[in-house]
């Protein structure tokens, strides 16, 4: 079956497909999104079994290997270009005249890993912060933000094929740029993925959401008609109508 993967992107009417599913938990625990992928060359489909939000999403279409993607909605017959952003140390109310941003860390290492699935892994700890200080008309207040990213990938597949790939991000240009540089060294597919974001006002309690993507039943399948991954006549452009719908994922 391994053999059989690694050669798709060369064997004729073949492509790979695999099951992702992503847990997010914040203030409650949701039920899992399962989704379905299927990479033929550069061209990606994701569909999503169960539908994030009504009004989001429901389908990812890339016909470049990931580096543009279109979102549809099928149910409403819309699209939007998916952009590639993180939550942003500016999430904060409208009445901050600036925020300033200070002790900003970033790093990357790796550790030992058991095999998944039978697939030998590399493990790769991300570790990033920084303090935003806001300030309320005079009174300035600090804020804690951390990201702790565990990603697992293995070299044995084409690691070309994950889709979408991670977003490692905090919403804060210098650190993103650093996490930009030092993240381009995790390489391969990426089976396990577990985002661990915190966000605290000093001596305040911190806000934490998870995001555990795991993927499974890799396979090769017969390639799809090019339509599959074409974005359909008729559809509008139009983004999510209801304010906070997501508009990232991490797979």
């Amino acid at each position: 079956m391994l053999a059989l993967f690694l050669i798709v992107p060369a064997a004729a009417h073949a492509a790979a497909a695999y099951r992702a599913t992503i847990a997010r938990t914040r203030r409650v625990t949701k039920p899992p999104l399962v989704a379905q992928v299927i990479a033929d060359g550069e061209k990606r489909r994701l569909t999503y079994k169960n539908q994030p939000e009504p009004f989001s999403q429901d389908v990812l279409l890339s016909t470049d290997g990931g580096k543009t993607v279109t979102a549809l909605n099928t149910s409403l017959r819309t699209w939007f270009a998916l952009t590639r952003s993180g939550p942003s140390e500016t999430d904060v109310p409208s009445s901050i005249r600036r925020v300033q941003i200070k002790d900003t860390t970033v790093s990357v290492t790796e550790e030992p890993s058991e095999p998944i699935a039978g697939y030998p892994v590399r493990k790769f700890v991300i570790h990033a912060g920084f303090t935003s200080v806001e300030d309320y008309s005079g009174t300035k207040v600090k804020r804690i933000h951390t990201l702790t990213e565990l990603v697992w990938t293995t070299d044995k597949l084409d690691g070309s094929l994950t889709f979408p790939r991670p977003a490692y991000t905090l919403g804060t240009r210098s650190v993103d740029d650093e996490l930009a540089v030092k993240t381009a060294a995790i390489s391969g597919f990426v089976l396990r993925d577990v985002q661990t974001i915190s966000r605290a006002y000093e001596g305040g309690m911190p806000t934490v959401e998870i995001t555990t993507t795991e993927v499974d039943e890799i396979r090769t399948v017969p390639s799809p008609p090019a339509a599959d991954f074409e974005k359909p006549a008729g559809y509008i452009n139009q983004p999510p109508i209801i304010s906070g719908a997501p508009t990232v994922i991490s797979h």
